[in-house]
C-alpha cells in the first residue's frame, strides 16, 4: 500500500525495530559474557527487545505499527532511565553513552510510527 506522506515509513520503522531489539539483547549477551547478566534493566531489555523483534516481523500494517509505536516508547523510557541513572551514579560509561544514543532511533522511530498510524486511509 501507497503511503501518502511518501517514503515507505513501515519498512524502515521494521528495519529501525529489529536492530535496535538485536543490539540490546546482544548488549544482554555481552553483559553476560562479562559476569553481569543479572541487572537493574535486565527484563525491561529482555521483554521490549522481543517485544519490538516480533512487532517488526509480524505481517500486516496497523499491528506491527501499533506494537513498534508501543516497543519504541518503552525502550526510550528504558534507554533514558539507564542512561539517567549512569550519570546520577556519577560516570559516563561506554555503556551510559549507548544508551544516550539508542535514544535517537527510539524517538525517530514513535515519530514515523506515530505518523503512520495518524495518516488518512483510502
Amino acid at each position: 500500500m501507497d503511503e501518502p506522506r511518501g517514503g515507505n515509513t513501515l519498512a524502515w520503522s521494521r528495519a529501525t525495530a529489529a536492530g535496535l531489539a538485536l543490539a540490546v539483547l546482544g548488549w544482554q549477551g555481552v553483559n553476560a559474557a562479562s559476569g553481569r547478566f543479572v541487572h537493574p534493566f535486565l527484563v525491561a531489555d529482555l521483554v521490549v527487545g522481543v517485544a519490538l523483534m516480533v512487532s517488526a516481523c509480524w505481517p500486516g500494517d496497523r499491528g506491527p505499527a501499533l506494537g513498534m509505536l508501543a516497543g519504541f516508547a518503552a525502550m526510550a523510557g528504558v534507554l533514558l532511565a539507564a542512561s539517567t541513572g549512569r550519570l546520577l551514579l556519577g560516570g559516563f560509561d561506554a555503556g551510559a553513552r549507548l544508551a544516550a544514543i539508542g535514544l535517537v532511533p527510539c524517538l525517530a522511530g514513535a515519530i514515523a510510527m506515530g505518523r503512520h498510524l495518524h495518516a488518512p486511509r483510502a
